[in-house]
Formats: C-alpha cells, sequence, structure tokens
C-alpha cells in the first residue's frame, strides 16, 4: 500500500511555507509549528506501518555521529560498525540488529534523498534540525518517514544532541508493525544514550 502524504500536494507545501513566514517574527513559534507538523506526520506514518512490519530503514543522521577517520560505507550497511563500536552508529547497528532491521545511514540531505527514491526503504527515521525536517518531507513525499527534531541547539550546528532511546523506540515499534510514538517536542529533554551531534545538512 502506498503512503499518502499530504506533502504530495503543491497546495500544502504552499500552506506550510506562508505558515512559516508569518511565525518566524515571533521567537521560537515557527520551531513549535515544525515540531507539531512533525508530530502529525509520525501519527500519519505510524498508521501506515501497522500494515505490515519494517524490514529495511533509511537513517537519516547528523554527520559528527561517525567517528573521524572512519571509512567505512555505511550507506551500505552497518555490520562493520558492530566490530567497531568506536562510535555511536555501533550503538545504532546493535539497535537494528536486535529488532531484525536493516540499516542504511545517510548523513548529507541530497544523498539521503536519492537513496530513498532508488531504493524505496520501508521507512526514514530522521533526527535533524527543524528546516531540514521539512525538507526531507517535501523532498521524498512518498516514503514514510518518522522525524524527530534534535534536541538542545543552542544555536544552528551548536551543542545539538542526538537521542538513541527515541531512535531505538522507532526502530523497535515500526519492526513489530505496531504504533509509534508521535516523537519529542519542539525542546525535548534527552534521555538514554545522547551523543553529541549537528544537523545534516
Amino acid at each position: 500500500m502506498s503512503f499518502r502524504s499530504p506533502w504530495r500536494h503543491r497546495w500544502y507545501v504552499l500552506a506550510v511555507n506562508t505558515a512559516r513566514r508569518m511565525l518566524r517574527p515571533f521567537g521560537r513559534s515557527e520551531e513549535a509549528f515544525i515540531a507539531w507538523l512533525a508530530r502529525r506526520q509520525n501519527r500519519r506514518v505510524s498508521r501506515h506501518l501497522a500494515q505490515a512490519p519494517v524490514r529495511r530503514a533509511l537513517l537519516i543522521m547528523p554527520r559528527c555521529v561517525k567517528k573521524t577517520g572512519c571509512h567505512v560505507d555505511v550507506q551500505h550497511g552497518l555490520d562493520e560498525c558492530l566490530a567497531c563500536m568506536g562510535c555511536p552508529l555501533g550503538d545504532v547497528a546493535q539497535v537494528c540488529r536486535r529488532h531484525d532491521v536493516e540499516a542504511l545511514v545517510a548523513f548529507r540531505s541530497h544523498i539521503a534523498f536519492e537513496m530513498a527514491r532508488t531504493l524505496k526503504p520501508d521507512v526514514i527515521i530522521a533526527s535533524a534540525c527543524h528546516d531540514r525536517m521539512v525538507k526531507a518531507l517535501r523532498s521524498v513525499p512518498e516514503v514514510p518517514a518518522l522525524l524527530a527534531p534534535l534536541a538542545g541547539m543552542e544555536r544552528m550546528c551548536v551543542n545539538a544532541t542526538l537521542d538513541m532511546a527515541w531512535l531505538e523506540q522507532q526502530v523497535a515499534a515500526a519492526a513489530a508493525g505496531r504504533p509509534v510514538s508521535d516523537g519529542p517536542d519542539a525542546s525535548p529533554l534527552p534521555i538514554g544514550n545522547v551523543f553529541p551531534a549537528v544537523p545534516a545538512p
């Protein structure tokens, strides 16, 4: 069954863009609006994934979770990360192995969107800054995407965190074909294993 998303419709994208421009002058109102859109998206995806368990997930992650100097091609799998465990990708690999999900990881958005169109994963699971979440919804609306804002950012690319507990919750629920949580609010408190991160470009 194909995923039905309002982001396929130009009028919806225009409406969201208009709302964002109107809210932008009012402090964090635009971010709160995008977080609300993400929660609505997650509920929509939850209903869709209840039809069949996920077996292939594309993870869009902040690029700095990968160990500096590492040359492993995580776009084709995380098996080598299980042997290394030198960075958070090892923890991600363990999560996916526990739940029998094949994980492919992309750090740059244009690569992630091309992979999504070519490989057609069952779901995208992404944590990114608010603007990049909207870009994901707009760029590949045909692929179900579970989204959460990065936590704790003081400003763009400064002191953001990646919530591994949230990631495991999404993978576990999607793999089991059961409803997933809406995701955190605009400024969630980090829980579980939290790693420093910057938004995926």
